[in-house]
C-alpha cells in the first residue's frame, strides 16, 4: 500500500500544530483513545518529554508504511532540550484522516553545554 494521497498533508498541518501551539488543530486530528495514550506520556524525571517539549524549532516526518487500514509515519520534533520522534498511526474516521495511536519511538536529550 502507497502513501494515500493527501494524508501527508495532513501529517504537516498537525506537525506544524505542534510546533505553533495550534491546540484547536490538534484537537480536531487525534481521536480520543489515541489523546489519552499521549497524555500518559509524562516526562520521567528530567527527561525529554513529547508533551512538554518547549520552543520547537522543527520537524521531520517519516512515513513506516501501512499497518492494517492505517498509516505509519514517524515524526521527529526538535527543540532547545533535545529530539522526540512518535509514531503516530492515522486511519480515515468518518471521512477524515484522524491519529488514532501514538507512541513515543525516542528521546534524545540536546546538548546540555
Amino acid at each position: 500500500m502507497e502513501e494515500p494521497a493527501g494524508l501527508r498533508e495532513v501529517v504537516e498541518r498537525n506537525a506544524e500544530a505542534v510546533m505553533s501551539g495550534n491546540f484547536n488543530q490538534l484537537m480536531a486530528d487525534i481521536t480520543p483513545e489515541a489523546l489519552a495514550q499521549m497524555m500518559q506520556m509524562a516526562p520521567q524525571g528530567g527527561q525529554v518529554s513529547l508533551t512538554q517539549m518547549p520552543n520547537i524549532t522543527g520537524y521531520e516526518i517519516t512515513p513506516v508504511g501501512p499497518e492494517e487500514d492505517s498509516f505509519v509515519y514517524h515524526v521527529t520534533f526538535t527543540s532547545t532540550i533535545g529530539r522526540a520522534t512518535a509514531a503516530a498511526t492515522w486511519k480515515q474516521v468518518v471521512g477524515q484522516w484522524k491519529i488514532t495511536a501514538i507512541n513515543v519511538v525516542s528521546l534524545e536529550p540536546g546538548n546540555t553545554e
